[in-house]
């Protein structure tokens, strides 16, 4: 539960932690952490927070006030729907200063003292003046992601998300009853993204297998010795197409039960 994480967390600062760094959405297990109570246990002790959301944004309703991170990095590009080099990087107004650019561009001048003449369109703060600005970089997958925003809104994406749970459940449901193995956590623990447990020894034959014999990508991840599929169900997929991994799973059987 939310207290236990965050307990086990706290348990493992010393006096010589001064960030926390932590997922919103696991990669390998696909569980929605605690981040908001996990930052402000960290806020207690003076300890900054920086929080991975990589695969929040779009799979779940994200406030980032809420949440109250330090620093919060987020992809656009995964369950957003906007193109690839899309993301953002939000930082608490009292840690704006403690960030600055790895490279250099138009607005630097600024966190200097200095006027360029373009601050109005560098930014509107001298955040963004410092950062947003890199060189000859294409903007146009961020320009795009206000408009990946509304096509969300247009979609009514909150149904979406319902619908993908409710597939991603179901082959949650048939692969674990198949197996034997209980889910990893409760439904409310993960949005569009589980990881199924199967009882493999070697993750990467079975991923192969995917591939090579049924033309299906999808991640066969581990931990704490414990083998998952991590299935992804977007506003595109079927429920043709999640049928067709749980055939292709159960297709295996030889393969993953050895």
């Amino acid at each position: 539960n939310t207290g236990q994480f965050v307990d086990r967390m706290m348990t493992a600062v010393t006096p010589r932690t001064r960030l926390i760094f932590a997922s919103h959405i696991t990669s390998t297990t696909a569980l929605i952490l605690p981040v908001a109570d996990l930052c402000a246990a960290a806020r207690e002790r003076g300890i900054l927070t920086l929080i991975d959301g990589a695969h929040a944004p779009g799979q779940i309703e994200l406030s980032l006030e809420a949440i109250g991170a330090d620093f919060y990095v987020g992809n656009c590009h995964k369950w957003l729907c906007a193109p690839k080099g899309s993301g953002f990087l939000h930082a608490a107004p009292s840690r704006q200063d403690c960030l600055d650019a790895s490279v250099i561009s138009w607005g630097y001048a600024g966190h200097a003292g200095g006027h360029t003449g373009f601050e109005a369109y560098l930014g509107r703060t001298p955040f963004e003046q410092r950062l947003q600005w890199q060189g000859t970089r294409d903007l146009s997958a961020w320009l795009s992601v206000p408009e990946a925003i509304a096509f969300l809104h247009r979609h009514r994406w909150a149904e979406v998300r319902t619908r993908c749970h409710q597939l991603a459940a179901r082959a949650l449901a048939v692969i674990s009853e198949r197996y034997g193995l209980p889910a990893i956590a409760r439904d409310d623990h993960w949005a569009q993204m589980v990881a199924i447990p199967v009882p493999v020894t070697e993750p990467e034959r079975l991923r192969a297998a995917l591939f090579h014999q049924h033309r299906i990508e999808v991640p066969v991840t581990s931990h704490a010795g414990q083998v998952f599929v991590r299935l992804s169900v977007q506003g595109y997929n079927t429920e043709e197409d999640v049928s067709r991994l749980v055939g292709a799973l159960c297709s295996l059987d030889p393969l993953i039960s050895s």
